[in-house]
């Protein structure tokens, strides 16, 4: 990635401090409704500011504006909401969630993701992860969660589609219901792969967090236990016969044969993970190596090859490490004064029943799945349309553009020629790619396009109306008015508005005759269509 000739915002400064005095606390109950849709798209606004940021190398003022603000326990709380209704309601409502509201059911979902991104960029400085204070905890609570997943192969990468599966999704074999239940398990192991980094984040600061934080990572959790299966799994990577693809930049990537020993950025934290916990003196002297524990920490040996320690040279600290470990009998830590594991507040609040206080059973789960499917994912309501209009605004913007080099396969990351000629967004190597990718990029297709069609509309309107005042300004002795409009020229195009733009610096006299509607430029006639197309280029 790298920042093109205009740095455009999608926030300014004062905007996003704006946003995220707004960012509040949600429940389970409203997911869905008027009042969470506004926190979702506000949320994504800063999320895109937030990375364009990061990417861009500018002043991160939407880090800063969380931080002071006192957000992050927030944004902790939405994590655990989405997570709580994607296990107890997503269920309910996945065969019942019609056509129409099947995109918010989608964002529902996809709200973890974005949740995930924005604590993946503010994290990575250590002032972010101390003003998480003791929300921390069930911060790590919930990373536990899904890297026992991954490392449990509960949840696995998605396999490599075949030939089958690409004429199954062509012909439209896949119900809805399917479709959105697939999307969910996506969503869910990319959230769990940003996972990975974040938990390298909170090892590598845990010297500042407070003392309840390093006991339920290394002693109540046992993370250690769940790296080294994790390492074994290998959850990054996928194969099917002779194609490897691994896990890069949130695209899977084929890997040539020679290249299948290169350490990727997950690897890499996974590793650097266990080298933070185990090669600190404080946390390596709180932690009592069991016969058990010993066993599956030498079982990390097997992958410290010297290529692996020429990628990593600090490994080799660690590689002496797990040698003297196998070899002695570690002396057993003194014993840790008797503390109470902190109580996961937020996560018990919200499974339990707002009046009584106790947990909601399964009855009180399904009650709540009938209310949402009959207001929140009703195709029928009143908000629907206005909610994707936002969406569309949000997820349409021209500053995403400042965030893309060169175009890239959506499915494969390989140099892509065509793109959606529907949304006119998403990028493809080839027709098969695109039929792989349909899946998921479904839902945000349907908001793209709308977003490109009001704005088509928009300049209809305003190229309509200046039409008609030009013809209600005509010159006394004749219909033709000289008109300055730039000039095509053969330079490089540049992407503006999901499309390509060939940018011009000579202008050229045009006549435009406001009778006919005709515009003449160098003895050619081009009708009131055609002008739309000066200097642009369309992709399928």
């Amino acid at each position: 990635l790298r920042m093109m000739a205009t740095h455009v915002n999608v926030l300014s400064v004062f905007e996003a401090q704006a946003y995220v005095k707004m960012i509040g606390p949600i429940s389970v109950e409203g997911v869905g409704s008027k009042k969470w849709m506004r926190q979702h798209n506000l949320l994504e606004q800063l999320n895109i500011q937030a990375h364009q940021n990061a990417v861009t190398k500018h002043d991160e003022f939407v880090v800063e504006a969380i931080v002071d603000a006192e957000k992050v326990p927030v944004l902790i709380q939405h994590l655990l909401v989405t997570e709580a209704w994607r296990e107890k309601v997503f269920p309910l409502i996945a065969d019942d969630v019609k056509a129409a509201a099947s995109i918010k059911a989608y964002m529902a979902l996809y709200h973890e993701a974005t949740i995930c991104n924005i604590l993946e960029v503010i994290l990575y400085h250590e002032n972010a992860c101390e003003s998480a204070g003791d929300s921390m905890c069930e911060l790590i609570d919930y990373l536990y969660r899904k890297l026992l997943k991954l490392s449990t192969k509960r949840l696995r990468a998605p396999k490599i589609s075949k030939v089958e599966d690409i004429k199954s999704i062509a012909k439209g074999n896949i119900n809805g219901a399917a479709s959105l239940r697939r999307q969910a398990t996506d969503i869910e192991y990319q959230v769990s792969m940003c996972c990975i980094t974040i938990t390298r984040f909170i090892a590598e600061y845990l010297g500042t967090l407070p003392v309840s934080v390093p006991r339920q990572l290394i002693n109540h959790l046992d993370i250690l236990m769940v790296l080294v299966p994790l390492m074994d799994a290998q959850p990054w990577q996928r194969r099917a016969g002779k194609i490897t693809e691994k896990y890069v930049d949130g695209q899977w990537m084929r890997i040539d044969r020679k290249d299948r020993l290169k350490l990727t950025k997950l690897e890499a934290q996974v590793w650097l993970t266990i080298y933070y916990l185990l090669m600190d003196k404080r946390w390596r002297g709180m932690y009592e190596f069991t016969n058990y524990r010993k066993e599956t920490l030498t079982r990390l040996k097997r992958y410290m090859n010297d290529l692996l320690k020429d990628q990593l040279p600090l490994l080799k600290d660690l590689h002496r490490l797990l040698e003297e470990v196998s070899m002695m009998k570690m002396p057993a830590p003194p014993k840790p004064l008797s503390l109470v594991n902190p109580i996961p507040v937020i996560r018990q609040s919200i499974y339990a029943n707002g009046k009584s206080g106790k947990e909601r059973s399964e009855v009180e789960w399904k009650q709540m799945a009938e209310k949402q499917l009959e207001e929140a994912f009703s195709p029928v309501s009143k908000d629907t349309f206005d909610q994707i209009k936002a969406l569309a605004e949000t997820y349409g913007s021209v500053a995403m553009d400042t965030l893309i080099e060169d175009p890239k396969c959506a499915q494969c990351g390989k140099p892509a020629t065509k793109r959606c000629s529907r949304c006119e967004n998403e990028w493809y190597c080839s027709r098969e790619c695109q039929v792989k990718h349909w899946p998921t990029h479904k839902k945000v297709c349907s908001l793209l396009a709308a977003s490109v069609k009001r704005k088509r509309t928009e300049m209809n309107e305003k190229k309509a109306s200046r039409v008609e005042i030009r013809s209600e300004q005509k010159p006394m002795n004749e219909s033709k008015v000289m008109e300055i409009v730039p000039e095509k020229e053969n330079s490089k195009p540049a992407i503006e508005n999901g499309r390509v733009v060939n940018k011009t610096t000579n202008p050229t006299c045009v006549i435009m005759n406001h009778e006919d509607g005709i515009q003449r430029q160098n003895g050619q006639v081009e009708t009131e269509d055609t002008l739309d197309m000066l200097g642009f280029e369309e992709i399928e």
